[in-house]
């Protein structure tokens, strides 16, 4: 789980993106914890079961769940960022999400300990093969105008 999160987050050999760069949106904390929430879960899940006496054996090598913790505190606190480009949007420096794979986008103001976060979903277009999965987007509030301008123009 660490490595997939880390290869979410920092891809240091990746290609260089196509097209110009229209937008970057840095996020904080708590959309990084929202971008990594899934595999968060499911690691803080199975540094759990590590307490359970008789599958602490048999499962874990001792140490496994102090480099847990800190290798998630470690992705947790890696720096993340939305580049908008004329072709896509990506997540730091990775593969970008193409604009056509995309119909429509809805939007979703956050509440109580998110309400500086808006949720962004960039719904997924029918294909003959079936329908492209759609994709959210974590941003600050503050850059709410921006992502629908750059948004409204590329997604149709």
């Amino acid at each position: 789980m660490l490595s997939y999160m880390l290869m979410k987050s920092w891809l240091p050999l990746a290609p260089k993106r196509p097209g110009e760069v229209l937008l970057v949106v840095p996020i904080g904390l708590m959309q990084r914890v929202l971008v990594h929430r899934t595999p968060a879960m499911v690691l803080m899940a199975y540094l759990l079961l590590g307490n359970v006496p008789a599958l602490a054996e048999v499962w874990f090598i001792p140490g496994t769940q102090a480099i847990g913790i800190v290798g998630l505190f470690i992705v947790l606190i890696l720096p993340l960022r939305y580049v908008f480009t004329d072709r896509g949007v990506a997540l730091n420096n990775g593969v970008p999400r193409l604009y056509r794979s995309f119909r429509r986008f809805d939007t979703r103001p956050g509440k109580r300990l998110l309400a500086d976060n808006v949720t962004v979903f960039l719904r997924g277009r029918k294909t003959e093969k079936g329908q492209i999965a759609s994709y959210a987007l974590y941003i600050p509030s503050a850059a709410q105008a921006d992502v629908l301008r750059v948004l409204k123009k590329h997604v149709r």
